[in-house]
């Protein structure tokens, strides 16, 4: 089974010969690779300069042996897009030039012919296209409005939640205004990945996790869902992850994503009880287990494919970011011992 076949598969939960891995971040800082182009380029240079992209793309594929590519890129170039002015400040992150925290602002902002607006975003993808072998999947991303409008509620590009449930509770009429016109972009967006060659894509709504289920359900997931219905009614496949969202699980299970992908905060066994063949699911390796030793690396991955149990629909992955770091040789490792483990589970 080639690697496409077998991530669609697993997507869709059909069956496959091993379940495939990834890891979330796995393009970047705890690569010497990534370091060593980062040195003579800023942060929104690389994502913008369609060959550094690539090459920041594919590194993971060829070092560390990843069965998926996730382009590189940012949740934040959809705002930057819509009219917001966006740096990447050395020791500090994404900064934007101003707050979106007025009918004025959010005025401002223009939701219309976004991917015209990013084009390096569109051409990177079909460079990596090109260089991927033909049966290796692609993945396309972007962030769900309540995350992307956390950034841009809190001004500096640091995440701020009290600033958009602020906003929420005191100015529902702009909130609705501001993750409508973050919905439709995001729509354009991702249907504009699609059509240059993606093959799945993922949804990150990191910050919702600090919603309790009541907030999520009026606040970030009719927003999620529209976004999601659009882009599978492109046939391609859609991952939903957000950060501490064990508590949200069973309202993501109602975004329409077909597979979730989970932290370990909560366990595969209980996600896969509570989904009853609903979705796939993808995790939910805790990163902070990749500074084991190698051998007690095997035996967490050995651990997680217990708990997962048998049969299709499980795509590996961490249940966060890859930390900057965890050394090459561990990361190697955990691919390796999840595609061992992995061919003798029943899939």
């Amino acid at each position: 089974m080639n690697p496409k076949e077998r991530f669609l598969n697993a997507c869709r939960q059909k069956p496959v010969d091993r379940p495939p891995v990834w890891m979330m971040r796995q393009a970047g800082r705890y690569l010497p690779e990534y370091r060593a182009i980062r040195k003579n380029h800023p942060t929104l240079e690389m994502m913008k300069n369609p060959d550094i992209a690539c090459e920041i793309t594919l590194q993971p594929v060829d070092l560390v042996k990843v069965d998926a590519a996730i382009l590189y890129s940012d949740i934040l170039i959809v705002p930057e897009a819509m009219g917001l002015k966006l740096d990447f400040v050395k020791d500090h992150g994404p900064v934007f030039d101003q707050a979106v925290r007025s009918t004025e602002a959010l005025f401002r902002l223009n939701r219309r012919d976004v991917p015209e607006r990013c084009p390096f975003v569109f051409e990177t993808i079909k460079k990596i296209k090109q260089k991927l072998p033909q049966d290796f999947p692609l993945l396309g991303f972007a962030g769900a409005p309540f995350t992307v409008g956390a950034y841009m509620v809190g001004g500096d590009g640091s995440y701020e939640g009290n600033e958009i449930k602020k906003l929420a509770f005191q100015n529902r009429h702009l909130f609705r205004q501001l993750m409508e016109k973050l919905t439709h972009a995001t729509i354009d967006y991702l249907k504009a990945q699609v059509s240059a060659g993606v093959d799945a894509v993922q949804l990150f709504d990191t910050w919702a996790g600090t919603l309790n289920a009541q907030d999520y359900e009026e606040l970030a997931l009719p927003y999620t869902r529209e976004i999601l219905k659009a882009i599978n009614e492109t046939g391609t496949p859609t991952i939903l992850y957000i950060k501490g969202g064990s508590h949200l699980f069973s309202k993501m299970l109602q975004s329409q994503a077909q597979v979730i992908s989970i932290d370990w905060r909560l366990s595969l066994s209980e996600a896969k009880q509570m989904a009853q063949g609903s979705v796939a699911i993808q995790g939910n390796f805790d990163p902070a287990h990749l500074y084991l030793p190698i051998p007690k690396i095997e035996e967490a991955v050995r651990k997680m494919f217990e708990d997962w149990g048998t049969g299709p629909g499980y795509i590996i992955n961490l249940g966060h970011g890859i930390t900057p770091d965890v050394s090459v040789e561990n990361a190697k490792a955990f691919i390796d011992y999840a595609k061992q483990h992995g061919a003798t589970t029943l899939s």
